[in-house]
């Protein structure tokens, strides 16, 4: 699948799930700052985009490939946490993945599942 063709796919999904106009899906759009995301609706968006291209990702998978670096982009890092604190940082870390979640990264996402899924038929 061309990458043109898994970005149009990426924007069809942002567009009907984030209720946003298609000229606002651009590569470094900001699923959280420029489209209005928040945790749940990429959670919303990793489902979508599941069916769209018959992948299997889930948003976990999504915020430690982006905490530990494996997608292109930019990591978000881990600190230690106490029981005191565990929630306010889960809270915390979920907002810095949403902003950290762009158009790109996730069309960098559904490439790499593409060619994984390929890679194992």
């Amino acid at each position: 699948m061309e990458h043109a063709e898994i970005f149009e796919g990426v924007k069809a999904v942002l567009t009907e799930a984030l209720v946003v106009p298609p000229e606002s899906v651009t590569p470094n759009a900001s699923l959280a700052k420029d489209l209005g995301a928040d945790s749940l609706d990429v959670m919303d968006v990793v489902v979508r985009l599941n069916r769209r291209f018959s992948l299997r990702l889930s948003a976990k998978d999504l915020a430690t490939k982006l905490r530990d670096g494996t997608i292109p982009g930019m990591a978000v890092g881990e600190h230690e946490t106490t029981p005191d604190t565990a929630a306010a940082d889960l809270i915390e870390q979920r907002r810095k993945i949403a902003e950290r979640i762009t158009v790109a990264l996730l069309v960098d996402a559904v490439t790499n599942e593409l060619l994984a899924t390929e890679r194992t038929c």
